[in-house]
């Protein structure tokens, strides 16, 4: 896998993008039409949709550009930073770059990438604030920080993840407080007013975003950001490993030992092993003691946090808002940050070092470094020693390599202090930090796939034909996760934190019982067998439900209404050979205990590249009631069903046994049914030529019924169907409905009358009649309906957050003000720049020591 977190493109890509298409299209991104039953768009945060790096996704490869833009605006920012704090250049440029291809960076590309790039401006803009104060500067000279660190916190609540800028202002603010120590009372009281200025003009900047979140909030399905929230989940211990050493348990998501997915799963990004050995190096000197301590405190209670550190983190979960925040994930960057400036810190002082000293001190902390390994192996072990007797050799070379590279780095390191000359060991140790930090970053790339075919065909006849309707997906079938808010179709199905409650709700109670309130998708990893099976029928019977709420296509394969004669478990694929002339004969019973009408079966084939040749056919009977029928296998898909339709229907009762006989009846090249372990104990055996399948195995077999369905459109991935009597996006009994817009529709009615409108409610949606406002009231709880007159009409409906005219007023004039007065600034230092002599107002950035 090239990303630990699929919202890279789930939400980030597919809700950036429709947010990019509205603001570039002259719209301001409030709502999206294509999600569920619709859904706030900026209110959703994690589309950032306000976020002007997330314009670049109207692009070809705007996402990878976007990225490419915010690491280095990380990297810049923290070389400011430092530089401001009183760091040589060389020592900031080390830093910088590390930053720029930190952990958070490589293994989280979802939004959670987009506000780690504004934590060193924020830092930046402390300690300009700070020299401004102990300068006594003027309000002029002060106005700058303040406009460009408003601005900075505006964009890092813009870029769409909240959680990551509430866990990283808990560091910020324990560095103001470290940062008011030796100031006297006057300059304190100046520092905080100027801190307190700036975050006024950051909530004014953002107000837009913050209103709209706040009311989403208030009608939203928060999954586990409610009540406890995350209270008591922090991550195993393996994982302390896997901060030092990023790919010891081989690449991203590649090992099968549970210990070692659940750690994949939760963990939040890495730092490797040269910053250990920087940071310590830097511990062992006397110089800056107290900044050095302030860093060390946050890795230790950042990471003590994220492993359920004993008093640590109960002292922690006591701050505000902390038990709904997933802070073992995302107090990374934080954290990361402090390794970084520590390892700054340290290469700031080498040139001035003895060698001596120097040789002593890297002995020291190449030593602790490697303590520090071995300390964090020992909880890992299990977990290595499972993926060792199953590794394959990527597995081992990766685990191998891991060891391997941090044996190399400590001999480097120590050659390095002992041998090169004294003028380029900051050099040699910049280099290796940056070397090492650039592979680790790099890795991840590797995984991308380098070629593939998009199947197109699907979207743009959906594009063509639906209108205003809505799509389903099924397991396997699909668009992707909230790509039909890319492509412009209305999708039923979402994947989405937060979502609205009322759609939750309704698609709950109406449509899919097993529904997730924030993820609904056609296929729940956490269902067991039975449950599996059970959605399934509850989906082809419910069908009238879903057109209904507008549902009017169905994304699927051949077997659509297919059920599942066996139960199997998820795992444990082996192929069955069959050769022309040779058969596989199945008995069993079903396992629903529905009765069903058989009119295909469908068994999971190899085809062997799509090699395979011949005619299969398949018989099914049951109490001597039979009926066959033939399939090319030479059409089938390597690893999908092969699906033959029988003469006739056949009826299987609840409790009656059938018996499937699978044959090829020809050809030169073979064909494999794919056979899996048996889930249950539901009645069912299986044999051929030369007797019983495997002990415990059986054939993926489906039978499929009329569903109603009616296939529309073929395309190389999934077959489109049509449910028959689908109810209009907007309707209105004895009136005739003109859509325009989805927003928008013109009404001809002979009598008064009801529309109703397959938009869900909340709180922003208002509508107007001819210009005149009417109330909008609720339909099954959930959709929209208003009253219409007789005669002809115009019917406007729009979206916005309460207050939201005043907000976006708030926002531009904050933003004029900083504008003017950055634009003020630069003009004054590009004339001082010309005239050749420096300006005399401080600076932001000014440099202390």
């Amino acid at each position: 896998m090239p990303t630990i977190d699929p919202n890279v493109g789930t939400t980030s890509l597919s809700l950036g993008a429709r947010a990019a298409f509205d603001v570039l299209s002259g719209r301001l991104p409030l709502w999206n039409h294509f999600e569920g039953l619709g859904a706030p768009l900026l209110g959703e945060m994690q589309s950032a949709a306000l976020f002007p790096p997330t314009w670049l996704l109207a692009l070809p490869h705007g996402q990878v550009i976007e990225h490419a833009l915010l690491q280095a605006l990380a990297g810049t920012g923290t070389y400011l930073f430092l530089r401001a704090f009183g760091l040589r250049r060389g020592a900031a440029l080390a830093a910088a770059l590390l930053f720029e291809v930190n952990g958070v960076f490589a293994w989280l590309r979802n939004a959670v990438f987009n506000p780690v790039a504004f934590l060193p401006w924020l830092f930046l803009t402390i300690e300009s604030l700070r020299a401004a104060a102990i300068a006594e500067a003027p309000l002029s000279g002060r106005l700058p920080p303040v406009c460009l660190g408003a601005a900075m916190a505006a964009m890092a609540l813009y870029a769409g993840f909240p959680e990551q800028v509430y866990l990283y202002a808990i560091l910020l603010i324990g560095w103001v407080v470290f940062r008011s120590a030796g100031m006297d009372a006057r300059q304190i009281r100046r520092f905080v007013l100027d801190l307190l200025l700036t975050a006024l003009l950051a909530a004014a900047l953002s107000a837009p975003l913050l209103l709209a979140f706040a009311e989403f909030l208030t009608e939203a399905a928060l999954s586990g950001h409610s009540e406890h929230g995350f209270y008591g989940v922090w991550l195993p211990s393996a994982a302390l490993l896997h901060y030092v050493m990023p790919y010891v348990y081989g690449p991203i998501f590649d090992s099968p030992v549970p210990v070692i997915r659940s750690v994949w799963s939760a963990i939040g990004g890495y730092i490797g092993f040269m910053p250990v050995v920087l940071a310590f190096a830097g511990v062992f000197l006397a110089d800056r003691r107290p900044v050095k301590v302030l860093l060390v405190a946050w890795i230790v209670i950042a990471v003590g946090v994220s492993h359920g550190l004993p008093g640590v983190y109960q002292a922690f979960m006591a701050l505000p808002l902390a038990r709904i925040a997933a802070s073992f994930r995302y107090l990374n960057p934080s954290w990361i940050f402090c390794f970084a400036v520590l390892a700054a810190l340290f290469l700031d002082r080498v040139p001035d070092l003895p060698r001596p000293v120097l040789r002593r001190v890297m002995a020291g902390a190449v030593a602790a470094a490697l303590l520090s390994v071995a300390l964090a192996a020992v909880p890992a072990f299990p977990a290595i020693g499972d993926l060792w007797k199953i590794a394959t050799d990527v597995q081992a070379g990766f685990l191998i390599g891991a060891f391997v590279a941090v044996a190399l780095l400590s001999g480097a390191t120590l050659w390095a202090s002992r041998r090169a000359e004294t003028g380029r060991v900051a050099i040699l140790l910049s280099a290796l930090l940056i070397g090492e930090a650039t592979a680790w970053f790099l890795v991840p790339y590797l995984s991308y796939p380098r070629t593939g075919t998009l199947d197109a065909d699907a979207v743009a006849f959906l594009k063509a034909n639906i209108g205003f309707q809505r799509v389903a997906e099924t397991a396997g079938h699909r668009l992707g996760p909230n790509y039909g808010s890319l492509f412009g179709i209305a999708t039923l199905h979402y994947d989405d934190l937060p979502a609205p409650q009322r759609t939750a709700d309704h698609i709950r109670n109406h449509l899919d019982p097993y529904a997730n309130p924030t993820v609904f998708q056609p296929w729940f990893p956490y269902l067991e067998p039975e449950q599996r099976a059970d959605r399934e029928t509850l989906f082809r019977e419910r069908l009238p439900r879903y057109a209904q709420a507008g549902v009017k296509y169905v994304l699927g394969g051949p077997d659509i209404g297919a059920e599942t004669a066996v139960r199997l478990e998820p795992q444990g694929h082996t192929p069955h050979a069959v050769a022309a002339g040779e058969w596989v004969e199945m008995t069993g019973r079903l396992p629903s205990g529905r009765a069903m009408d058989v009119s295909e079966v469908s068994l999971l084939v190899a085809t062997y590249g799509n090699t395979a040749d011949g005619w299969a056919k398949v018989t099914l009977c049951v109490h001597g009631d039979c009926a066959d029928g033939v399939s090319d296998i030479g059409q089938a898909q390597d690893n999908s069903p092969l699906t033959v339709g029988l003469s006739r229907p056949v009826r299987i009762a609840a409790g009656q046994d059938y018996t499937v006989r699978f044959e090829k009846l020809d050809g030169e090249r073979p064909l494999a049914l794919w056979i899996r372990p048996k889930a249950d104990a539901t009645p069912f055996s299986a044999a051929g030529p030369g007797g019983p399948l495997k002990d415990g195995y059986a054939p993926e077999v489906r039978f499929t019924t009329h569903t109603g369905l009616t296939p529309v459109h073929r395309s190389p991935t999934m077959v489109v169907y049509e449910i028959p009597g689908v109810r209009d996006y907007v309707s209105a009994e004895g009136c005739t409905l003109t859509p325009v817009t989805r927003d928008r529709v013109d009404t001809v009615c002979t009598r008064p009358s009801t529309l109703v409108r397959l938009e869900v409610h909340m709180h922003g949606w208002r509508a107007t009649v001819n210009g005149t406002p009417v109330p909008i009231g609720l339909s099954d709880d959930t959709f929209q309906t208003i009253e219409l007159p007789a005669g002809a009409a115009r019917v406007d409906f729009t979206y916005a957050p309460t207050g939201m005219n005043a907000a976006l007023a708030a926002a531009a004039a904050a933003l004029l003000l900083i504008l003017a007065v950055l634009a003020r600034s630069l003009g004054a230092r590009l004339a001082a720049a010309i005239r050749g002599r420096p300006e005399r107002a401080a600076a932001p950035g000014g440099a202390t020591r």
